[in-house]
């Protein structure tokens, strides 16, 4: 009895360590023909290597040491998988280069345009109504359809006159109180997304919508927390008792399905009311009018025949779209799990125009010297000064290469097995594009870390002229999910940097330690807050500000 039992013992053995040898070698050659990156630790893989502090540096400097397409596991160990196994996490690829950017984010954007699925937004509902996490397909295509209609070339000009209503209130904002810069800049973005998505008029961060929004995008930070990819909270909910946090997830993930509801209708239903109230007055019954706006526009598009449930649900879905595409990143945490209030990408990006300035008077001096120039001293900047304000326009461009709001763009997902220089990209890997080292590449821009806005002026190549196109698009994400509203962004700022530079001097403040080129970490980077003084250039600057923002009839 004994000799059988060794001898299967011995058996069993000897089949549990071939088995493991050639399971070891199939995950050696996998190692082998991935793209190189830090070794991982077993079952964790890089959990530790990953940078906690300004991650695109890091990566940047990886780049230098393991090549500009960067693999490293984020959280699993690549033997186990072999074995069925599936640990916390899946592969991880950073993408270093404009060359591999194109290859594979835009070339073979068919296979890369998915994205990583957070099971708690998709029971709290944002994955049918926020673009920028919705899974690649047909649904996407629709919504992101709708979405793009309203902030298309021939639509833009509709929104010049919401352009120019705040950036007047912000002028004059900046007039009264130029120390609290970073509340300007962020009224300012909320006032403009929301009158141009619901027409309606938003005088303070205090507003109904203002508040909802910033909740609903706040709680974004929650949904994708990596746990979530883990465990199932919706699962968790109805096992774990209520003493250890059962009956709290459950009653969180209603207020935010609430949240959410709420903010996809009502302000879809003031807009629709005040269409209605200005329908009543074209025909003597009432007095008012409703101010032509991104919802408004889909609705006329039903005008004369009845919108089903389906249509009403997409345009409810692609207003607030419009609203969190510019939230998602901007989130600011002060403290563990507490939010600050929505810092919108463009209220980065116009932080980043102030420092920028007080870094760098030269460029502010040249700036001003081209507006006074075409436009004179007795009107503001219009957009039909555009063509012929250059340096003004490069200067934008500068901005947001120097420093991207978001130096890292939203990660991406490979949706088959992938073959790439020699390596093997498996399905289910998370592809990030790491802009911030592509902006700052030596070869392509001399200086790269100085703010020289006639770079984009006067390429420093002829190949690099031909890619600047592709150069700003960057810093709106790549391929299929290239950000529709890039445009609508890009007027946004356009306009505020040139009525600020034709209104205001930036200045050092001598009460305060110098100003220093320095950005936060997270997934929307600003500069940390800084000191200077605003001041008007002249009185002639002054009395611009008392004018009529030269509002013009809307067409759509």
């Amino acid at each position: 009895m004994y000799i059988w039992t060794a001898v299967s013992l011995t058996l069993a053995g000897t089949i549990f360590w071939t088995l493991r040898l050639l399971t070891c070698k199939r995950g050696r050659d996998r190692m082998y023909d991935k793209p190189p990156g830090p070794p991982p630790l077993p079952i964790v893989g890089n959990v530790f290597d990953f940078p906690r502090q300004r991650p695109w540096e890091t990566f940047s400097k990886w780049a230098q040491d393991y090549g500009k397409l960067l693999s490293f596991l984020a959280s699993i160990n690549d033997l186990l998988e072999l074995q069925g196994m599936f640990i916390f996490g899946r592969p991880l690829v950073i993408l270093n280069s404009l060359e591999a950017i194109t290859d594979l984010l835009i070339d073979r954007s068919a296979i890369y345009s998915d994205r990583p699925y957070f099971p708690l937004l998709d029971i709290v509902g944002h994955l049918e109504a926020n673009v920028g996490f919705m899974p690649y397909g047909k649904e996407w295509t629709a919504l992101r359809k709708v979405f793009a209609s309203g902030f298309s070339k021939s639509n833009l000009v509709a929104y010049y006159d919401s352009h120019r209503r705040a950036v007047m209130n912000v002028l004059k904002n900046f007039r009264q109180d130029p120390s609290r810069y970073e509340d300007h800049f962020k009224l300012h973005a909320v006032q403009l997304v929301i009158d141009v998505t619901y027409g309606i008029q938003v005088d303070s961060i205090d507003h109904h919508l203002v508040n909802l929004a910033t909740r609903v995008i706040g709680t974004v930070a929650t949904l994708v927390n990596p746990l979530t990819l883990i465990l199932d909270p919706k699962f968790l909910g109805k096992i774990l008792p209520r003493w250890m946090g059962g009956g709290m997830l459950s009653r969180r993930i209603d207020k935010w399905k609430q949240e959410l509801h709420e903010f996809q209708t009502w302000p879809y239903e003031q807009t629709k009311s005040n269409m209605a109230r200005s329908l009543l007055c074209f025909c003597g019954q009432e007095s008012g009018a409703h101010k032509p706006s991104f919802t408004s526009h889909l609705l006329q598009e039903f005008e004369g025949k009845a919108a089903d449930a389906e249509e009403e649900k997409m345009i409810r879905q692609g207003a607030a779209a419009a609203y969190i595409r510019y939230g998602e990143y901007s989130l600011r945490i002060v403290k563990p799990h507490l939010v600050d209030s929505v810092i919108v990408q463009t209220s980065a990006a116009a932080n980043t125009f102030l420092l920028a300035m007080l870094l760098y008077p030269e460029v502010q001096q040249r700036a001003q010297k081209e507006i006074d120039s075409v436009v004179g001293v007795d009107r503001l900047p219009d957009f039909k000064d555009r063509q012929y304000l250059p340096y003004v326009d490069a200067l934008l461009q500068e901005v947001l290469r120097w420093h991207s709001p978001t130096p890292l763009a939203m990660p991406h997902l490979l949706r088959q097995d992938d073959h790439y220089r020699g390596f093997h990209l498996p399905a289910g890997s998370i592809v990030i594009g790491n802009a911030w080292n592509i902006l700052h590449d030596p070869s392509v821009f001399s200086d790269p870390f100085e703010f020289q806005p006639e770079r984009h002026l006067y390429p420093q190549s002829q190949e690099v002229a031909e890619k600047m196109e592709v150069f700003d698009r960057l810093p709106f994400g790549f391929g299929r999910r290239l950000c529709p509203g890039k445009a609508f962004a890009e007027d946004a700022l356009w306009l505020l940097f040139a009525q600020f530079l034709a209104v205001f001097n930036v200045l050092l403040d001598s009460e305060h330690p110098p100003a220093k080129a320095e950005f936060t970490s997270g997934p929307l980077s600003h500069a940390i807050p800084f000191h200077c003084k605003v001041m008007a250039r002249s009185e002639e600057a002054k009395l611009l500000l008392e004018q009529d923002p030269g509002l013009s009839e809307q067409v759509f």
